[in-house]
């Protein structure tokens, strides 16, 4: 019995000094954010999907509030190391496509190799600016990103560019983790949406994480 209590005890203090660390740098990184936008270190990426992250937040269950259907064409902002990618395109079937960007080249080779060692074929790994993005108007079904907006250091230019890449019956989901140091608030997202042409449709998720989906304006 003492012994028990003893492991438990430490396992407290353990989950306490990691929950602290983790406070900690978000602090930290909320503080420099503030003066600095720039998006997450590769080296880090590595660590984004990982059980806990997929617990709080599961990529069956986001993906599927984004409503992807066979046969769509699909963008994901920030794709990091595919943690929504592979759902994505799994809904989306053979006969659809996700186009998966980020900025960083290192990242993206990563997610290259870890979908050919999958057999996944229906994704597209680019390197790209949301900011200048490479891709005709109009031509994508969904968009969405998790965890990226407020990495983002000109979200206005971001989502503008977003909604000229989609259809007149396209949506855009972004979704957001409250442990992430960027986490806006959902009023913030919705505002700024609104500002550039987008009008809420659904909203889901709690208070760890939530995803709100949005449809174009009509002119």
């Amino acid at each position: 019995m003492f012994i028990t209590q003893m492991l438990f005890a430490m396992l407290q203090w353990i989950l306490f000094i990691i929950l602290g660390l983790i406070f900690l740098v978000e602090v930290v990184v909320r503080a420099v954010r503030r003066y600095k936008h720039f998006p997450i270190p590769a080296f880090i990426a590595r660590f984004i999907d990982n059980p806990i992250r997929r617990r709080i937040q599961p990529p069956s269950k986001v993906v599927s509030w984004i409503n992807i259907k066979s046969g769509m064409r699909v963008l994901e902002v920030g794709s990091g190391p595919g943690t929504f990618t592979i759902e994505a395109a799994r809904r989306a079937g053979i006969s659809g496509m996700v186009l998966a960007i980020d900025i960083q080249p290192s990242i993206t080779m990563k997610l290259k190799s870890k979908l050919r060692k999958m057999g996944v074929v229906n994704v597209e790994p680019i390197v790209a600016s949301v900011h200048e993005l490479p891709f005709p108007n109009k031509i994508f079904d969904r968009t969405f990103m998790i965890t990226v907006l407020g990495e983002l250091p000109d979200k206005e230019k971001a989502l503008l560019e977003i909604k000229c890449t989609l259809k007149e019956n396209g949506l855009l989901a972004i979704g957001e983790l409250l442990l992430d140091p960027d986490y806006p608030r959902r009023k913030t997202v919705i505002k700024l949406c609104r500002k550039t042409g987008f009008k809420l449709v659904e909203k889901h998720g709690g208070i760890l994480h939530y995803l709100l989906v949005f449809t174009r304006l009509a002119k």
